[in-house]
């Protein structure tokens, strides 16, 4: 039940920020068209060179966010002489070990100060979040739905190749029967690399249930690590594989840079700390709006349209532009008494493919199109293309995390307090004054938690990790862990048939979601979204 939640989450969250993701990307080519690409990076680690990496290349990414954390103090006892011993929590039938973001190990259980508080003690380090991930998953796996394929052809490729050039090819059962999984294999120098494609029909509520999903996920092992040099034979064996099976559209998203970053690295050494975390429960909080939305596409000199002249009707704006390219891509927005009105588009060559949206009220009025007609002639794509876009409506329903408690600050700072000596006292925390203590709880506030965010001692005293000198800030988003929900919502835990997550190509670790197409033009916009599937307490 709780993944259920967790997507619905996620999606809400997609939702929100789909407007940027879908103008940066631009589709190429006929058959995919009307595609959406998506890029999955995961590693054993959140190594901040892997942030910096992406940064290097073009991309731009969020702070990394969980929708608990605004609710929760987190403090990480790095202070020098405080020493720790989980094995005597580890024993006490009160704690529950549980798999909690960017920790060794973890334990949770029910506060001593007030039982409705959720307690996570855990063992961190400073400099990289530990990610547990199978060894034998995708680390990197592009996606494209609504694909224009033939899965029978493409199966027909797979076997006249087999063995053809060098790959050996396995096909895994998929319990859910909805799909096909291919898993190729192949040393290139001193690597073992392997490829996974996977094919599956789209839901209905999936870009209109046309056309198929393709993931092609990458691993790079045993090797210590990737040249260019080996970057570029591996790169140049996946094209030629590519052709071969006539899935080339995603040889344009195959970068040398990507094939470096799909090795599967060891989690680096470093030194692990204790760190205590008071958490409000949560709950889900499901809305329902009414939204109408249409599509049109059009002729139009794209140098000559305006689009920054929309911020003089009030509208926020976003574009991008690409000279060399004769790319565009721009989004905006504009609050109409209860209505929010939306505006994004893409285009090359002079053809322009638009998608208008309206959120929050029953009808379209009349003063809602003016608007559109309004802004529309603003930026010089006319206001009669208002007139021809047909509006299609339905009711959407997001879903948000909010306390499930009315408990403030105060009592979370007691809280903290009461746990910092309890751990004490029973031999968990060692060489923690009570002096140390009170600091602790003068300095935690509500959002002091998460990764980032986290308190933690430097220069002197105890401050959100973010601040420090050299912090190895993440960027990702997370939905909340199983045990963070109201024991109600989270009573009936997902299950997941064998072999399952093996095969899902998008394996629940950290995903970086990002417009290639767009990346590859001008490398605009990239959501590092880093998502862990947590067991349920018992």
């Amino acid at each position: 039940m709780f993944r259920k939640l967790a997507v619905q989450l996620f999606e809400y969250f997609v939702q929100k920020l789909r407007y940027f993701r879908k103008i940066c990307t631009y589709l190429t080519g006929e058959n995919v068209k009307n595609s959406s690409y998506n890029l999955v990076i995961k590693d054993i680690v959140l190594v901040v060179a892997l942030v910096i990496a992406l940064i290097l290349s073009g991309f731009s990414v969020l702070a990394c966010y969980s929708s608990a954390s605004p609710y929760a103090v987190e403090v990480v006892l790095n202070k020098p002489g405080v020493v720790y011993d989980l094995s005597k929590l580890a024993g006490m039938e009160s704690a529950a070990s549980v798999d909690y973001f960017g920790a060794y190990s973890a334990y949770v259980y029910r506060s001593h100060y007030d039982d409705r508080l959720i307690v996570v003690v855990s063992e961190q380090g400073l400099k990289y979040a530990n990610v547990k991930i199978p060894a034998n998953e995708p680390v990197i796996t592009f996606v494209i739905k609504g694909l224009d394929i033939n899965p029978k052809q493409i199966s027909d490729n797979i076997e006249k190749v087999r063995g053809e050039l060098g790959w050996s090819v396995k096909t895994p059962s998929i319990p859910s029967g909805k799909g096909i999984v291919f898993v190729f294999t192949k040393t290139i120098g001193d690597a073992e690399v392997k490829v996974f494609l996977g094919i599956f029909e789209l839901a209905e509520e999936e870009e209109g249930g046309k056309g198929y999903t393709v993931k092609l996920g990458l691993l790079v092992r045993k090797a210590e690590e990737i040249s260019d040099e080996l970057a570029s034979k591996i790169k140049l064996e996946i094209e030629r594989l590519l052709d071969k099976i006539e899935l080339s559209q995603f040889k344009e998203l195959l970068k040398t840079n990507l094939v470096k970053g799909s090795l599967l690295r060891s989690p680096p050494e470093q030194e692990k700390y204790l760190a205590v975390r008071i958490q409000i429960p949560l709950k889900l909080e499901v809305t329902t709006t009414t939204v109408h939305t249409c599509s049109i596409s059009g002729r139009f000199n794209i140098s000559e349209l305006r689009f920054e002249t929309a911020e003089n009707l009030g509208w926020s704006v976003w574009v991008k532009r690409d000279t060399e390219d004769n790319y565009v891509g721009f989004a905006m927005s504009k609050n109409l008494g209860y209505a929010t009105l939306y505006v994004e588009g893409k285009g090359k060559d002079n053809e322009l493919y638009l998608s208008l949206r309206v959120e929050g009220v029953s009808s379209l009025s009349d003063a809602i199109l003016s608007e559109f007609k309004k802004v529309f002639k603003a930026v010089g794509l006319g206001e009669d293309l208002v007139g021809k876009c047909s509006f299609e409506k339905f009711e959407e329903s997001r879903g948000r995390f909010v306390p499930a408690y009315d408990i403030g600050e105060e009592d979370i700072r007691k809280a903290l307090r009461t746990e910092l000596k309890w751990l004490s006292e029973r031999g968990v925390i060692s060489g923690l004054s009570e002096d140390d203590i009170e600091n602790i709880v003068s300095s935690a506030k509500l959002g002091y938690a998460g990764w980032n965010s986290r308190l933690v001692w430097s220069e002197g005293k105890w401050v959100p990790y973010s601040s420090t000198e050299g912090a190895m800030v993440l960027r990702c988003v997370r939905a909340p862990p199983s045990f963070f929900m109201l024991e109600e919502e989270v009573n009936e835990p997902a299950v997941e048939s064998p072999g399952q997550a093996s095969y899902d190509l998008f394996p629940t670790a950290l995903y970086l979601t990002v417009s290639v197409v767009m990346a590859l033009l001008a490398g605009a916009a990239a959501y590092l979204i880093a998502r862990r599937s947590l067991p349920v307490e018992n």
